[in-house]
């Protein structure tokens, strides 16, 4: 599944929605386990892609996250 940044669609991509995951911790590993939670949900809509990749990580002393939200589009077939 392509991830990226860039906000933009190709001419044909179908846009099917904002999908938001969020995981305790506050490192690499709970990046990369918000990261598949979110494929997940993206591949649980039929996309093909994300993409507008936001990270949010608050580092409260009680309740340390990362969360991730992006849009899930479904690229147009070839």
């Amino acid at each position: 599944m392509r991830v990226s940044t860039l906000s933009g669609l190709a001419p044909g991509d179908i846009e099917l929605g904002v999908i938001y995951a969020s995981v305790e911790g506050v490192n690499e590993e709970s990046y990369d386990e918000c990261l598949h939670e979110l494929g997940h949900k993206a591949k649980a809509l039929g996309a093909t892609a994300i993409i507008g990749l936001k990270l949010v990580q608050s580092q409260f002393q009680w309740n340390q996250r990362t969360s991730l939200i992006a849009t899930a589009i479904k690229a147009k077939q070839q």
